[in-house]
């Protein structure tokens, strides 16, 4: 890839992850607050794979408001892209990417959503949030999750219950530049804000 293609990619990547923040804080149930590449986000969102002496980051973080969900994080992966691509490869990534962070921190990781604006594996879609799937993915990244390069050797090391968490706290988002037109206006949203607010006092 060359620089002009990376900067190209790097920019898509920030609109990406700007236009989910826009979308989920249109539901007035979510606070995404942590926006990569804004600096105080950084650390809230990256995370070091246990082997390798790498660090990964996801492109968005926050709260969720109000219901079942009032004061609960999420961590979430967008990909601005028109179709599939290379999806699959980035959804395989991101899963043992959410293995490592509940391992690591479960206090904080109650919700992992993935957003992009094209389907994917969708011969698969029914098995893409089961604890199977996870762990499937999870040990293709056996090197940087376990340390080893035989993904045999992986598997008994994998620990079922955050393979399990993670199945269950994962969200699918498919988006459309339709989609995200359709959404509560800012002037009603302040309304129900301002009405939870009221409430709350």
């Amino acid at each position: 890839m060359t620089r002009i293609e990376g900067e190209s990619a790097q920019a898509k990547g920030a609109d990406g992850a700007q236009r989910a923040k826009r979308w989920l804080e249109s539901t007035t149930r979510v606070n995404a607050q942590w926006v990569n590449p804004n600096p105080p986000a950084v650390a809230k969102l990256t995370f070091a794979w246990p082997h390798g002496g790498q660090n990964f980051s996801f492109d968005l973080g926050g709260t969720l408001k109000y219901g079942e969900y009032d004061g609960q994080e999420f961590f979430a992966e967008s990909k601005n892209y028109a179709e599939p691509s290379d999806l699959p490869k980035h959804y395989s990534k991101f899963l043992a990417q959410c293995y490592v962070a509940y391992d690591k921190m479960p206090a904080r990781a109650d919700h992992f959503m993935w957003i992009a604006w094209s389907p994917h594996s969708i011969t698969d879609w029914p098995k893409l949030t089961t604890a199977d799937y996870v762990r499937a993915h999870v040990l293709k990244h056996h090197e940087r999750v376990f340390g080893t390069d035989n993904e045999a050797m992986a598997a008994p090391l994998v620990n079922e219950d955050v393979v399990s968490a993670v199945a269950s706290r994962l969200w699918l988002v498919v988006l459309s530049q339709k989609q995200e037109t359709l959404v509560i206006s800012k002037e009603h949203r302040s309304v129900i804000e301002a009405y939870e607010t009221r409430r709350g006092e």
